[in-house]
């Protein structure tokens, strides 16, 4: 006897969500008593500090661990809106607090997936993130790359609104998976990140001068500012320079450092 088609798609949805649910409950489990740390990523235009990326790492027993190892399955379930929520709150309580004086045109950015435009709970620590900190310290969210990159109309909507508020939205890692160009163009996009893998060089020369010129071009006629990801030497740093990159990320200047020391440091 045949099964019938709907009679298989309601079994794959079941699976689905019971596979979804047995990944959050082991996730649940590994995280049981860890902490969700704020550390920040210094972000230069030329020699001058323009802003830093929130990236997180993960207190367990005392010991701090690379989000890692967690990142595939936290994307894939709502423990993200928690680690998000939970990064956008821990950052402006500490800035909140901070007397100190702030770069021109300083922005910190965050971290999230497309979908999580679609979370309340991430949409309202956003806005209150922006409103407290509105003219002092602006708030960019970095869409992630990984995978494919789509918006339904709901995440589309949110994204207008908040960009109408003052957020400003980058696309992560990008040349590292499979965004959609339309998007760059329409959707409210203020920066591109190029991934790292697309700024290496070697004997003196970059390896992929031709699309990172493509990706110049781009960004050029869409008025769309660049960041350089992965900088790890001068000799890189001054080829992306001549290339016509002006805002630079990387190990050169600085490895992820622990909220307190960011501001200590670098502000």
């Amino acid at each position: 006897m045949m099964i019938s088609t709907k009679i298989l798609m309601k079994a794959e949805c079941f699976f689905s969500k019971a596979r979804t649910l047995i990944k959050e409950s082991i996730l649940s489990a590994e995280l049981t008593d860890a902490e969700f740390v704020p550390y920040v990523q210094p972000v230069y235009k030329a020699d001058v500090i323009v802003g830093g990326e929130v990236l997180l790492r993960i207190l367990k027993n005392g010991i701090l661990h690379s989000p890692e190892k967690y990142l595939s399955a936290m994307e894939s379930c709502d423990v993200i809106n928690d680690v998000t929520c939970s990064l956008l709150s821990g950052v402006k309580s500490y800035f909140e607090g901070y007397a100190g004086a702030l770069p021109n045109d300083f922005y910190l950015s965050f971290n999230i997936c497309a979908r999580q435009l679609n979370s309340p709970r991430v949409i309202k620590e956003v806005t209150d993130f922006n409103e407290t900190f509105e003219g002092r310290i602006a708030v960019v969210l970095e869409i992630v790359e990984r995978g494919t990159m789509d918006f339904d109309d709901f995440a589309l909507e949110s994204m207008q609104q908040l960009t109408a508020s003052g957020v400003r939205f980058a696309i992560d890692d990008f040349g590292s998976g499979s965004s959609c160009l339309k998007y760059i163009e329409h959707a409210g996009f203020s920066t591109i990140k190029i991934d790292s893998c697309l700024t290496v060089i070697n004997n003196g020369s970059l390896v992929y001068s031709t699309v990172l010129d493509a990706i110049l071009m781009l960004s050029k006629n869409l008025g769309i500012d660049l960041i350089a990801e992965g900088v790890e030497t001068e000799e890189q740093y001054q080829l992306l320079k001549q290339k016509g990159v002006l805002n630079f990320q990387g190990y050169l200047f600085s490895r992820p450092v622990s909220i307190e020391h960011f501001a200590r440091q670098y502000l």
